[in-house]
């Protein structure tokens, strides 16, 4: 190698490591951002070219990865899902959600529920398989099978916390107040349950889930009757969208809606599931 090669590798990692240096500072202010690139004294393109060669990826690239890795830490410390977008250098939610989704395999209210400093969860056995339980300290979060995440996407997804069911907390208290009332529902001997429900959804999304949860027991809904009970007997095709993205399960007995020929449809824990909950419910129901 020749000087004047050995002088364009120096200049080519001195640059790379200069723009790494201010992504890493400053992510979070696109104004300031910019402004500091600027203060390299090349163009974007230059900097681009030098960063690719040096760290294997594009400069947009690491970015993301710097701006999500913020976001996961604000989750983590209990955030909302827009605090923790906005603080990461996010002004547009469809693109942190997008980025967020690929990078860990989850949606960020999802991750939050998982790994969030001040929410409880617990894996719990059941009849239709292990399910996964998540509280924080004012409400009951999700109700899904263990490996929902993992069917869901495809693939697997980032490794899912260990259990935590933190002590002397509302959310702990939640946790095992949930399976305890599962345990009685799955016995034969609880038929309605008490406890604060606070899924994550879209309006539309929480109206469904509220007339689900006025079904009664041992009865069934078609999607047509439900979208009835909305106000809007057109969007039988939403309700069911609606329906199978339900993160609290039995609960929210998504399970007591069927096809209009009383077929049974998706349901996140399985078919063979769906048949138990509804032969169990119209059984204990009889008596």
């Amino acid at each position: 190698m020749d000087d004047n090669e050995m002088w364009r590798v120096v200049q080519t990692c001195d640059l790379a490591e200069a723009s790494k240096a201010v992504f890493d500072q400053y992510f979070s202010d696109r104004q300031e951002l910019n402004q500091q690139l600027k203060k390299l004294g090349v163009t974007r393109k230059q900097m681009s070219l030098a960063f690719k060669r040096y760290y294997d990826m594009k400069p947009a690239e690491y970015l993301i990865q710097v701006r999500i890795a913020a976001a996961k830490q604000a989750l983590q410390a209990g955030a909302s899902v827009f605090d923790a977008a906005a603080d990461s250098g996010y002004t547009n939610f469809s693109s942190f959600y997008a980025h967020f989704r690929k990078l860990s395999g989850m949606p960020p209210a999802k991750y939050r529920q998982l790994f969030a400093q001040n929410i409880s969860r617990a894996i719990m056995d059941t009849p239709i398989g292990p399910l996964r339980i998540v509280a924080s300290q004012e409400a009951i979060l999700c109700v899904e099978p263990e490996n929902y995440l993992e069917k869901k996407a495809g693939r697997a997804t980032e490794q899912v916390p260990a259990d935590r069911i933190i002590p002397n907390d509302p959310s702990g208290d939640l946790v095992k107040a949930c399976m305890r009332e599962l345990k009685e529902y799955f016995a034969g001997q609880r038929q309605k349950f008490d406890l604060p429900l606070s899924p994550e959804g879209t309006s539309f999304q929480q109206k469904v889930w509220q007339q689900l949860q006025q079904i009664p027991y041992g009865e069934t809904r078609s999607y047509q009757q439900v979208a009835e009970m909305t106000g809007d007997k057109n969007a039988s095709r939403a309700i069911g969208l609606a329906n199978n993205c339900n993160p609290i399960l039995i609960l929210i007995p998504c399970h007591r809606v069927i096809g209009a020929d009383g077929s049974l449809t998706g349901y996140a824990a399985g078919l063979a599931a769906k048949k138990l909950l509804l032969d169990l419910e119209k059984g204990r129901a009889k008596k």
